[in-house]
């Protein structure tokens, strides 16, 4: 167990006044229902009786760390490493928080505040510790100094971010730039992604357009200089984008179906694209559209088609997926289908 993980599962349990002796974290928890994971963990005498508490995304691994209670000290048991079911489900890493002196957990708790508090973990502090045998209370006390230094250096604005496609609006559309949907699909990804202030964003759009697209951003400045980087948006999709409304896009999306001969994923990729048109139109939350998507899936896709077939017997089993979960389980399939297809089993 790291420092870093340790400090973080301290502050987790504290978060929710929990103790950390009755307490395990469960890492790489992918597309699993609670009552499932309660099942599993029902399985292990040691825990005892065991209490789902919360969730946290692993964002670089697009898995789940679980929080959960356990009836039993887990400090005094001999627990398993992992739990899951062999060939099925996991294996899941379990994390336990060893005993601390009452010292040390002062310490951990006040350097995590300091690290939360600057965007920082503990990671930033090994890299800047050196590697040489000093002393480290030295070290890490030098580590720390850079660390703030560091923090008080320029502004996330103003650092390097991937530029934006260039968009004019003109057609035919030139070499080199994007029709508007595909950019505006793209430009809405990075606002909520960036982690700068309104005006930079809002500057990175501009950056972004030339020809009849950056003079509506000209004139809408004119009119509102206090115009927001979503009013840009805004005005290019009522400029550029579909004259549907979010109520008729809705339905146009619930009529969307599969083609005989079409491969799943590529009806996918139409759903999805229409339905991120309602989202810019304003007619679907960010956090509803997994739902909606396998819903439509569920409903639309052809009677006799393998994969959907198993969609259907099976979402209703496990959160909905994301859209980027969704395409590569259905590429996976094609693929596998495709070279038993190619090379029968005699």
């Amino acid at each position: 167990l790291t420092l870093d993980l340790a400090v973080q599962i301290k502050a987790w349990c504290d978060k929710h006044h929990l103790d950390p002796a009755h307490a395990i974290v469960l890492g790489g928890v992918h597309t699993v229902t609670d009552d499932v994971l309660l099942e599993i963990l029902g399985s292990v005498k040691a825990f005892g009786k065991t209490k789902i508490v919360d969730k946290h995304r692993d964002t670089t691994f697009k898995t789940d760390f679980v929080l959960v209670q356990t009836f039993c000290d887990v400090t005094t048991q001999t627990l398993p490493d992992q739990v899951g079911v062999p060939g099925e489900l996991g294996p899941w890493p379990i994390h336990v928080l060893p005993a601390a002196s009452e010292e040390s957990e002062d310490f951990q708790t006040k350097l995590l505040s300091f690290l939360q508090h600057e965007g920082k973990s503990i990671d930033d502090v090994k890299g800047l510790l050196n590697t040489s045998p000093v002393d480290v209370n030295t070290a890490l006390i030098t580590a720390i100094s850079s660390l703030v230094d560091k923090c008080n250096a320029a502004p996330t604005d103003t650092q390097s971010y991937r530029k934006l496609r260039m968009f004019s609006g003109t057609r035919p559309i030139p070499n080199g730039e994007e029709e508007y949907d595909a950019w505006a699909e793209q430009t809405t990804h990075m606002l909520e992604e960036w982690q700068c202030g309104d005006a930079i964003k809002k500057q990175r759009i501009v950056e972004s357009l030339k020809g009849p697209a950056a003079d509506i951003i000209r004139f809408l400045r004119a009119q509102n200089p206090n115009a927001t980087a979503n009013d840009y948006m805004q005005a290019l999709e009522t400029a550029f984008g579909t004259t549907e409304s979010s109520s008729d896009l809705l339905v146009k999306f619930r009529q969307t179906f599969q083609s005989e001969g079409e491969k799943l994923s590529l009806y996918l990729l139409r759903l999805d694209k229409l339905l991120h048109c309602i989202f810019r139109k304003g007619g679907v939350q960010l956090a509803d559209m997994d739902r909606l998507r396998i819903e439509q899936v569920v409903r639309g896709a052809l009677p006799q088609d393998m994969m959907a077939m198993r969609i259907r017997m099976t979402h209703k089993l496990r959160p909905p997926p994301s859209f980027n979960e969704l395409l590569r389980e259905v590429r996976e399939e094609e693929d596998m289908l495709q070279v038993k297809h190619i090379h029968p089993a005699f």
